[in-house]
C-alpha cells in the first residue's frame, strides 16, 4: 500500500478519532501479554537482531569517496536505541542522521565530507534494539578501502533536469491496443558506463511513509544514457504524484573500469537526481490517444496557394499529410474554417514544421500563431504544438506547411 497526501491526512484523523478527546473514554484495556502480567505483544520475540548485510561490503575496496554506508538488519529495530559510528584512518568521521528505509530495516548515512581517497574506514554498528526490546548481542564491525583518487564518471545531462520543478508525473504510450502510464527518465554520462549494473532507487521526500522503489533501467546502445521507465506503484495509482519531490539514488552505477559515480561532482553532487512533480496535463494527454491509437487520415496537401487545398479541421482528427516537393524542400497548404466565435485551436504535431496562417476570406491578412514544443506527454508522438485563435463568423484560414525537409508529418487538430 502506498500513501498519497489526502490518505496520509486521513490517517491522522482516523488516529485521532481512535484515541478519544475527552474524559468520558472508558480506560482502555491493556494488552494481554500472559496470564499473570502484560508482557506487551512481541512477549514472545526473544531472539536478538542481527545485522544481515552493508554497503560497502566487508573488506570492499575501491570503495568510491562519495558512498554512503548502509546497514541492514534482519528485522525493524528502534530508531534510537543505537549507533552507527566510524573511524577514517582511525580518525573519528562524522556522519549526518541519516534515514530509514524498509520499515526500519535499513539504516543509510552520509559522511558529512567525501571520505579520503585510499583511507581505512571502520564503521561500528551498535546498541540497536528490535520492537521487543532484544538488543544486538555484540557491537557488528566492519572495514572497507577507500579507492583511490582516479577520474570518476559523473551526469551531463538529464531529462527531468536536477532540480527541475512542474515536472509532468505521468506520460502516456501504447501498449497492444490500448495507452498506459508511465514516466521516462533520462540520465547521460561523460563516459561509458557498465551496461551489466542499471538498478535505481527511487524515493518519495514528500510522503516518506511510501517503501522506496527499486528500478533498472536500459542503456543505449553507446553505453552513455540510462532510460528509466516508472510505471505505476499500483494499478490505481499514477507512476508520480502530482505536487510531489522525488529523488533517484544513483549511486550504484559504475563505469566501465568499474568505478563508481562522482557523488561529489557540481552536476549532482550526491549522486541522486531531485525533482519535483507539477499537474498532469490531461489536454495533451486527450490528444495523446488519438496519436497513438487511431490511423491517421492521410491527404496531401494542396501545392498552391491559389488552388484547392484540402480541409484539415475536423475536431480530434489525426491527420497525416504529405507535402509537395518545392525545389530542394516541401511546401504545401490546407485550410481551417472557423464557426460563430473566436475559438483557440491547437496542432498537435509530430514534427518541428514551420506553419504560417492567413485569414483568406476577404483579404489576406496573418492570424498570429506559434509553434513551440509540447509538453512531453507522449514522445515522439506528439513533439510540437502549433496554436492560434481562430476569428468568429465563419473564417477561411490558410496554413502554410514550410518549406521545410519533412515530406510528411501527421497531427491532431483540437478547437477549444
Amino acid at each position: 500500500m502506498r500513501f498519497t497526501h489526502a490518505t496520509a491526512l486521513l490517517t491522522t484523523c482516523a488516529l485521532l478519532a481512535l484515541t478519544g478527546c475527552d474524559n468520558d473514554d472508558p480506560t482502555p484495556t491493556p494488552p494481554d501479554g500472559g496470564t499473570t502480567t502484560d508482557a506487551g505483544p512481541d512477549a514472545g520475540d526473544t531472539a536478538p537482531p542481527t545485522v544481515t548485510g552493508t554497503t560497502p561490503e566487508a573488506d570492499a575496496v575501491d570503495v568510491a569517496p562519495g558512498s554512503a554506508i548502509t546497514v541492514r538488519f534482519s528485522e525493524p529495530v528502534q530508531r534510537d536505541t543505537g549507533t552507527v559510528s566510524a573511524t577514517e584512518d582511525n580518525a573519528a568521521l562524522t556522519l549526518e542522521t541519516g534515514h530509514w528505509e524498509d520499515q526500519g530495516r535499513t539504516l543509510i548515512a552520509h559522511p558529512t565530507q567525501p571520505l579520503r581517497a585510499g583511507a581505512r574506514v571502520e564503521v561500528t554498528v551498535s546498541g540497536y534494539r528490535d520492537v521487543a526490546g532484544n538488543p544486538l548481542a555484540a557491537p557488528h564491525r566492519f572495514s572497507f578501502r577507500v579507492g583511490e583518487d582516479v577520474a570518476r564518471p559523473h551526469v551531463v545531462s538529464s531529462n527531468p533536469a536536477e532540480g527541475a520543478t512542474g515536472v509532468l508525473p505521468v506520460q502516456t504510450h501504447k501498449v497492444g491496443t490500448n495507452t498506459a502510464l508511465r514516466r521516462l527518465v533520462t540520465v547521460t554520462f561523460n563516459e561509458k558506463m557498465d551496461v551489466a549494473e542499471g538498478r535505481v532507487t527511487l524515493r518519495d521526500q514528500t510522503t516518506p511513509a511510501n517503501a522506496p522503489r527499486s528500478l533498472t533501467g536500459t542503456w543505449s546502445d553507446d553505453a552513455l544514457t540510462l532510460t528509466v521507465s516508472i510505471p505505476r506503484p499500483e494499478s490505481d495509482l499514477p507512476p508520480l504524484e502530482e505536487d510531489s519531490r522525488y529523488s533517484l539514488d544513483l549511486t550504484l552505477l559504475r563505469n566501465q573500469a568499474g568505478h563508481a559515480l562522482d557523488t561529489a561532482h557540481a552536476s549532482l553532487g550526491d549522486g541522486r537526481l531531485d525533482f519535483t512533480t507539477g499537474e498532469r496535463d490531461g489536454v495533451t494527454e486527450h490528444a495523446c490517444g488519438h496519436a497513438l491509437l487511431e490511423a491517421p487520415v492521410t491527404l496531401t496537401a494542396g501545392a498552391s496557394p491559389t488552388a484547392m487545398y484540402p480541409a484539415t479541421d475536423a475536431p480530434h482528427e489525426f491527420y497525416e499529410l504529405t507535402l509537395p516537393a518545392n525545389g530542394a524542400a516541401f511546401l504545401g497548404y490546407s485550410e481551417v474554417v472557423s464557426d460563430e466565435r473566436d475559438r483557440p485551436v491547437i496542432l498537435y504535431l509530430n514534427q518541428d514544421v514551420p506553419i504560417v496562417v492567413h485569414d483568406v476570406t476577404e483579404a489576406e491578412t496573418v492570424v498570429p500563431s506559434t509553434v513551440t514544443p509540447a509538453p512531453q506527454v507522449c514522445l515522439p508522438a506528439i513533439t510540437h504544438t502549433l496554436k492560434f485563435t481562430a476569428p468568429a463568423g465563419d473564417r477561411f484560414l490558410r496554413l502554410t506547411y514550410g518549406p521545410t525537409p519533412l515530406e510528411k508529418f501527421t497531427f491532431v487538430f483540437e478547437r477549444y
